[in-house]
C-alpha cells in the first residue's frame, strides 16, 4: 500500500467524482466491503439505476474495484464492490499532477501579461490586448482601466504550486521506501542457489 488516506477524505473525493450520493455509498463501502449494488440499494433507499451508474463512475475514475460473480440458482451476474487505498492514492496523485499542471500554464500566463481593470467588483480584469481592444474602457461598466498589479496573484499561485510539489515529493518518497523491500524480495528470489 502507498498510503493511507483516511475515510473522510476518501468519503469527500466521492462526493466530489459523484455528487451526495456517492459520498453515502463511499461511506457504507467503507464500513462493509464487498457489499453487491442491490444491497446498497436497498439500505441506503436509494434507486438501483443510481447506485450502479455512481458506482461506476467512482470505478472508471479508479476509485472503486469489483469482482464479478455468479449468481448459483440463476446464473446472474453479481458484483461485488470495494474500495482500493491504492487506486484512491492513484487517482489523488494524477489530479494533483493535472492541478500543478494548470497552476504552472496559469503562472506563465500572468507573468507574461499586463492586466487592467476598473476597480468595479463583478468586472474581470482585461489582458492588454482586450484592454487596448476596448479604447482602455471596461466593456461592461464603461469606466477607465487602469493597470493592475498582479504580483498577489503570482505569488499566491507560486506558494501553491510549492505546496503541491512537495507533496508530490513526500508520496514519491514514501512509495520509493515501501518498494525496496518488495525489489529485494524479487531479487532474492531471482537468484540462483549454489
Amino acid at each position: 500500500m502507498l498510503l493511507h488516506i483516511d475515510e473522510d477524505t476518501i468519503i469527500e473525493l466521492a462526493v466530489l467524482v459523484g455528487g451526495e450520493n456517492a459520498g453515502k455509498i463511499m461511506k457504507y463501502l467503507l464500513k462493509k466491503p464487498g457489499i453487491t449494488d442491490e444491497e446498497l440499494s436497498r439500505i441506503l433507499q436509494i434507486d438501483i439505476k443510481e447506485i450502479r451508474k455512481i458506482l461506476h463512475k467512482l470505478n472508471e475514475q479508479g476509485v472503486l474495484h469489483y469482482e464479478l460473480a455468479r449468481e448459483k440458482n440463476t446464473g446472474h451476474r453479481i458484483f461485488r464492490w470495494y474500495v482500493g487505498q491504492e487506486q484512491v492514492t492513484g487517482f489523488i496523485i494524477t489530479n494533483m499532477k493535472k492541478i500543478l499542471e494548470r497552476l504552472e500554464e496559469r503562472l506563465e500566463y500572468e507573468k507574461s501579461h499586463q492586466f487592467y481593470w476598473c476597480g468595479t467588483k463583478g468586472c474581470r480584469k482585461l489582458p492588454f490586448e482586450e484592454a487596448l481592444d476596448s479604447l482602455f474602457k471596461c466593456p461592461v461598466c464603461g469606466k477607465p482601466i487602469q493597470p493592475v498589479d498582479n504580483e498577489e496573484v503570482i505569488k499566491a499561485i507560486e506558494l501553491k504550486i510549492e505546496e503541491i510539489k512537495r507533496n508530490l515529493d513526500q508520496i514519491s518518497r514514501v512509495k520509493k521506501i515501501e518498494e525496496k523491500p518488495i525489489i529485494k524480495e524479487k531479487a532474492k528470489a531471482a537468484k540462483p542457489k549454489k
